[in-house]
């Protein structure tokens, strides 16, 4: 997918005032919809980034390893991130 970049550089905050504005509704000032509030609010850059073809294959084998180490470091497969901050509190000695 394409995507277009926020000309805000508080995008996450500029957001929250979008759904703000959605609460309000129109009849306090705000949106009744969320394009309404980011039509009215939003803005983006004049350049936008478009996937490459031709490394598709390339980051579907990097997202393969991810998956892999997420699996092992994230669901608690080996749990070597818990035995390193337990070291680290307790100044590298074992």
């Amino acid at each position: 997918r394409e995507i277009r970049i926020g000309k805000s550089d508080q995008s996450p905050a500029l957001g929250a005032a979008m759904f703000g504005a959605l609460a309000a509704g129109r009849a306090r000032g705000g949106y009744d919809t969320i394009g309404e509030a980011a039509a009215a609010m939003g803005h983006v850059e004049d350049y936008s980034y478009r996937p490459d073809a031709e490394r598709q294959k390339a980051y579907e084998v990097l997202y393969g390893e991810y998956r892999k180490l997420y699996s092992y470091f994230g669901r608690g497969e080996n749990d070597v991130m818990k035995r390193l901050l337990e070291m680290k509190k307790r100044g590298g000695e074992e």
